[in-house]
């Protein structure tokens, strides 16, 4: 008697799809590439419109390992892009871990997604962080606010999805691709 194939994956990974663990050494060592990427010199035209890459790779660990990369790591990578950048101190670490601790607390409903659901779900908070910044910098007298600066969260929230993928491959954690479910060969 043939068995019929099951339609849905199984509720525990098998085989190929189990991931090793990672590092801190990985995780360290990617979010100190995306500070020294988001501390770049970037042209001045453009500079409005790069993504905190920091954060945003920071956002991809809270979801991933959150206890490799929590509100530490974050509030030390925000002071340390406060001084690189010459901002307000605590300016940059104080919404780094505002952002932190939302993706924390909705890190569980977050694991449950695919990468472009969970684009849906981030996307709002990379913007939140950029509004906390201008915000903060008006309240402590930084001068006039340059609104531009919000298209740097929307163009975050456009990266996370290649991001993510780019990341989980690296990695070498299975993801479900774009459409939820993973292919399934016929025997």
């Amino acid at each position: 008697m043939a068995r019929a194939e099951p339609t849905e994956r199984p509720l525990l990974p098998q085989g190929a799809e189990m991931a090793s663990p990672v590092t801190r050494t990985k995780v360290y060592g990617s979010l100190a590439l995306a500070l020294a990427t988001t501390l770049l010199p970037w042209a001045e035209q453009i500079q409005w419109l790069v993504p905190d890459f920091t954060l945003m790779l920071l956002l991809y660990w809270n979801t991933r390992e959150p206890r490799l990369a929590g509100l530490g790591a974050a509030f030390t990578l925000g002071l340390i892009t406060d001084v690189a950048r010459g901002v307000l101190m605590g300016l940059n670490a104080l919404s780094y871990c505002a952002a932190t601790f939302v993706a924390l607390l909705v890190q569980r409903r977050l694991s449950g997604f695919d990468a472009p659901r969970q684009t849906l779900q981030l996307a709002p908070v990379l913007l939140a962080k950029e509004a906390l910044v201008l915000t903060l910098g008006l309240m402590m007298g930084r001068g006039e606010a340059d609104w531009r600066w919000l298209a740097a969260g929307a163009v975050a929230g456009l990266l996370w999805l290649p991001l993510a993928l780019l990341m989980d491959r690296t990695t070498g954690r299975p993801h479900a691709g774009l459409t939820g479910m993973a292919p399934r060969g016929r025997p």
